[in-house]
């Protein structure tokens, strides 16, 4: 550092992000439309991007900015106000300030918070270059909608968006933007790091106390080693299949059930609780409509299960008994008397339908494998049977559903059991199994076709015509 500066120029340096940023944090030199951080935390990601727009507009080459992080909490608390937000990286003889919301700087330049929780927002505005952020974090059911609407909206100078993450498994807009840059690295710049490689600028220790937490696990690989997992190579869920079938909440349901893999221990802090609600619709479309897997003391999911029956009017509960035999419908009804309700265990083959003051009880003792057991619902995942509903947070079971691998052994997730649980009883096993009557008559009616023309023969080989000739095959 030279001493023989005047102060204002070592003011002068101490903003000028050039001599501070390492290699991965410099702009790239080149045109580009999108330049982005998947790294772990602590990389420098926000410091890097606020000063980059701060310098942009400084150079008169943005004056139209929108930016947003997952909600405007955040937006606000990181992204203005923050120690490396955009205040904060605005040098004193340029400063910004925050007008109705705005931030806006000395040249006229603004830049507008938004969050993708109002998806339609960034429509109508014309923007030369876009921040979002933790874009992994974004609400489900809108981040493709706002992301869209952002993109689209840059439609002046150079039209450019940045981005950073810390990356989350099998999110899909993560998977985008890597593959994006991927397939364009020249137009699609994208930084990979992890949190080590600006240690210098941490609380000295921080990053081995959490390297010694989190060491082999996946989630320390992802939270500082910036890596990010897509589907498991053998998982029996993809997750291009869920997104494939997201649907909209149908506005009539047929069926409505809870589907629970209990605990047997009421010591807290042991198993989960896999509790998953989901539905039937007029469509004969399974659909996903909640996830309430959580860690429960028996009166707690029980409590829970009673108070989900009655605010859906479901129709039964289905629970796996295996591990809690009798314990299991013993807790369901101490729980249901408490409301003055009572619990009745039924056949798993009964039909069954809402009746207030009533809840119904169908029991289920798995004696296959539970990879087999799954596999024909994965089946039905893959043909597009099985919807999760948009806008409802299903990130924690379809990370369960999609990273679970019978081959490595181990057993299987208490929430995807559930699901399986659910999924079977709502009986699109067997309707996807069902033959298809249009296919059956138009074969019996061919085979009388067949009967009418053939000459007269003994009734034995008439017999052997009917029975589909010597394979037996049936119409």
């Amino acid at each position: 550092m030279p001493t023989d500066l005047a102060p204002l120029e070592l003011a002068a340096l101490a903003y000028d992000w050039r001599v501070w940023a390492r290699p991965k944090q410099q702009a790239p030199a080149h045109l580009w439309r999108s330049w982005g951080f998947v790294t772990g935390r602590g990389f420098g990601k926000t410091r890097t991007l606020a000063e980059f727009v701060v310098g942009e507009v400084m150079e008169g080459r943005a004056t139209e900015i929108a930016f947003a992080a997952q909600n405007l909490d955040e937006t606000e608390r990181v992204m203005i106000e923050g120690p490396t937000g955009l205040l904060a990286c605005s040098p004193p003889w340029f400063p910004a300030e925050v007008v109705k919301g705005i931030v806006v700087w000395p040249n006229g330049a603004r830049a507008i918070p938004m969050t993708p929780e109002v998806p339609g927002a960034p429509r109508g505005g014309d923007r030369d270059l876009v921040w979002l952020s933790e874009v992994a974090t974004w609400p489900a059911g809108t981040r493709d909608e706002f992301f869209s609407n952002m993109r689209l909206s840059l439609r002046r100078g150079l039209g450019r968006m940045v981005f950073d993450t810390t990356p989350r498994a099998r999110n899909p807009l993560v998977r985008y933007l890597i593959e994006r840059a991927r397939l364009d690295p020249y137009r699609h710049v994208l930084v990979r790091g992890s949190t080590t490689e600006n240690a210098a600028n941490l609380t000295a220790g921080v990053v081995a106390e959490w390297e010694a937490e989190l060491a082999g696990t996946q989630r320390g690989r992802e939270e500082l080693g910036g890596e990010f997992f897509d589907d498991s190579d053998g998982a029996l869920f993809r997750q291009e299949w869920i997104d494939r079938a997201r649907r909209e909440m149908p506005t009539a349901l047929r069926r409505r059930l809870l589907a629970v893999d209990p605990t047997i221990s009421t010591r807290r802090g042991t198993d989960r609780t896999g509790l998953v609600e989901l539905g039937l619709g007029v469509d004969e479309q399974v659909y996903v409509l909640a996830d309430h897997t959580d860690r429960y003391a028996a009166e707690e999911w029980g409590a829970l299960l009673i108070r989900l029956y009655v605010d859906g009017q479901c129709d039964c509960i289905v629970v796996e008994r295996n591990r809690g035999g009798d314990l299991v419908a013993a807790n369901i009804r101490a729980c249901a008397a408490v409301r003055g309700l009572r619990v009745e265990i039924v056949d798993a083959a009964a039909p069954t339908r809402w009746q207030p003051g009533t809840i119904y009880v169908k029991e289920v003792i798995s004696r296959k494998g539970k990879d087999l057991r799954a596999e024909p619902v994965a089946s039905l995942y893959e043909r597009g049977r099985v919807s999760h509903v948009r806008g409802v947070d299903l990130t924690e079971l379809e990370d369960v559903m999609c990273s679970w691998s019978p081959a490595e052994g181990g057993q299987s997730p208490d929430a995807l059991d559930a699901l399986v649980h659910g999924v079977i009883e709502l009986g699109a096993l067997s309707r996807a199994t069902l033959p298809d009557g249009k296919a059956a008559i138009a074969g019996a009616v061919k085979m009388q076709e067949m009967i009418a023309a053939a000459p007269k023969k003994s009734a034995g080989n008439i017999a052997v015509l009917m029975a589909g000739g010597r394979g037996g095959g049936r119409i």
